[in-house]
C-alpha cells in the first residue's frame, strides 16, 4: 500500500524525523512516527514543497504554504493509492481541487473540527471528493450528518489517542497540580480559581511563534502571578515530569462546539491522573464523570476551586480515579489503536482503488496499482504531523 500523507506541522520548535527517531529510542519523545510507519505513508509538510523540483519551487515561494501543500500533494498523487488528509484545511483544499478536475484519487480526510463556518460551507459542497471522513468527536459526527448531509456510511467515528508508552504512570510522590496548552483554554478562570488556594501549579504553556494564541496573551496580562502559579513551556520530558508530580490535571475550556484540551485529558490519563475539566459543548466522548475526571461549569472560578480543593484534600479518591483513567485510556484511547483503526480505513480505500484499476484505466494513476501489502514505503520521508496540545 502506498499513501501519501498532507499534514500542517507549523515547523515551530519541530525536529526533522532523524533526529525524532533518536528521540523516540531515548525514550524522550511520544511515537509521533508511529503513524506513518504503521501507513507506509510519505508525509507531505511544509518542509516537503522546498524539496519540488525548482520550477514549481519558484511558483509555490508566490502562494500560501497551504496551498503549496496542496498543489504539491495533486502533483504527486497518481504515486498513491490513497492520499491522506490530517488537516481541516489541506483536506478541504485537496477536495475542493480533486472535484473542480473531476480526479477520482482515493482520499481520507481526518478532521476534528469541521462546525466552524467556513469549513462547513467548504466540506459542504467538497465532501464528494472525501471518500472517507474520520472524526473523533460524536458533536462533530452529528454535525456532519444532520447540518451537512454527508452519508453516514462515509463518515468513521475512531477514538482519539494518547501514546501510552510515553505518557505511563511513574512513581512519584505528588506535590502539585498542573495545567498545559494553548486552544480555547480558559487559564483567567483557572488563575482566579487557584489565586487564594496556595496550591502549587504549573501551566505548561507559552507563546509559539510571532502570533501568540489570544488565551496566551490573556494570561500574559495577569501577571504578576501570586507565587505558586508559574507559567512555562515545557518539552516532552519535561511535561511528563510534571504530570508525574500532579496530584491531578487541570483542563480550563472556553465554551465551544470542538473537543480541545483532549490531547492534554488523554496524556493525563495514560499517566493515571484524573482531569478536572470545563463541561463544554464539546468535550463529551473522553471523561466518565465522577469515575475518571470531574466536570465543571466554563468560566465559573469559585465552582472550579471548589472541585481542585475538594479533590486536593483527598488523594486516596484522585489516585483511584487515576487508576480508572489509565484503564479507560487502555481501553479506548490509545495510539496503538488509533493508528489500527485509520489503517483499517485506509487499507478498504486503497482496496477499492485497486478494483477500480482493474475494472478500467484511471486516469489518476501514474502506474499500474500494487495489491496493497507491507511493502516499505522508499525513503526519505519527511517529519511527521505532531499535535500540539
Amino acid at each position: 500500500m502506498r499513501t501519501l500523507t498532507l499534514v500542517s506541522t507549523g515547523l515551530i520548535d519541530q525536529p526533522d524525523r532523524k533526529t525524532i527517531r533518536q528521540l523516540e529510542a531515548r525514550d524522550e519523545y511520544p511515537r509521533t512516527l508511529f503513524y506513518e510507519d504503521e501507513l507506509h505513508s510519505d508525509i507531505l509538510d511544509e518542509r516537503a514543497v522546498r524539496k519540488a523540483p525548482l520550477p514549481w519551487r519558484v511558483v509555490y515561494a508566490l502562494l500560501p504554504v497551504s496551498f503549496a501543500q496542496v498543489i504539491e500533494a495533486y502533483r504527486l498523487r497518481r504515486r498513491y493509492d490513497v492520499v491522506i488528509s490530517w488537516s481541516p484545511r489541506l483536506g478541504l483544499l485537496f477536495a475542493l481541487l480533486l472535484k473542480l478536475t473531476r480526479s477520482q484519487t482515493r482520499h481520507v480526510a481526518l478532521m476534528s473540527w469541521i462546525s466552524a463556518p467556513r469549513k462547513a460551507f467548504l466540506l459542504k459542497h467538497g465532501h464528494s471528493h472525501i471518500h472517507r471522513l474520520v472524526l473523533w468527536s460524536s458533536v462533530q459526527r452529528n454535525f456532519a450528518v444532520h447540518r451537512l448531509g454527508i452519508p453516514e456510511h462515509k463518515i468513521a467515528l475512531v477514538r482519539r489517542r494518547a501514546d501510552q508508552l510515553f505518557w505511563r504512570p511513574m512513581d512519584t510522590p505528588t506535590d502539585m497540580i498542573s495545567s498545559a496548552g494553548q486552544e480555547m483554554r480558559d487559564f483567567v478562570t483557572l488563575v482566579e480559581a487557584l489565586r487564594p488556594t496556595g496550591i502549587r501549579c504549573h501551566i505548561a504553556t507559552g507563546a509559539l511563534g510571532r502570533r501568540p494564541f489570544a488565551t496566551v496573551r490573556a494570561l500574559e496580562r495577569l501577571k504578576p502571578l501570586p507565587p505558586h502559579i508559574t507559567v512555562g513551556k515545557m518539552n516532552y520530558v519535561e511535561l511528563r515530569r510534571l504530570y508525574a508530580r500532579s496530584r491531578f490535571i487541570v483542563v480550563p475550556l472556553l465554551p465551544s462546539d470542538t473537543d480541545n484540551g483532549a490531547g492534554l485529558i488523554e496524556a493525563a490519563m495514560a499517566m493515571g491522573k484524573p482531569v478536572i475539566c470545563s463541561r463544554t459543548q464539546g468535550q463529551v466522548d473522553i471523561i466518565i464523570p465522577g469515575k475518571t475526571g470531574i466536570f465543571v461549569s466554563p468560566g465559573d472560578p469559585v465552582a472550579l476551586r471548589e472541585a481542585i480543593v475538594r479533590l486536593w484534600n483527598d488523594p486516596s479518591r484522585a489516585q483511584e480515579m487515576g487508576r480508572e483513567a489509565r484503564k479507560e485510556l487502555e481501553l479506548h484511547h490509545t495510539l496503538d489503536r488509533f493508528v489500527a483503526d485509520v489503517k483499517a480505513i485506509v487499507l478498504q480505500e486503497a482496496a477499492a482503488s485497486y478494483s477500480s484499476a482493474r475494472t478500467g484505466p484511471s486516469r489518476d494513476r501514474e502506474t499500474p496499482l500494487d495489491v496493497p501489502s507491507n511493502r516499505t514505503s522508499p525513503e526519505p520521508r519527511t517529519a511527521r504531523y505532531h499535535e500540539s496540545l
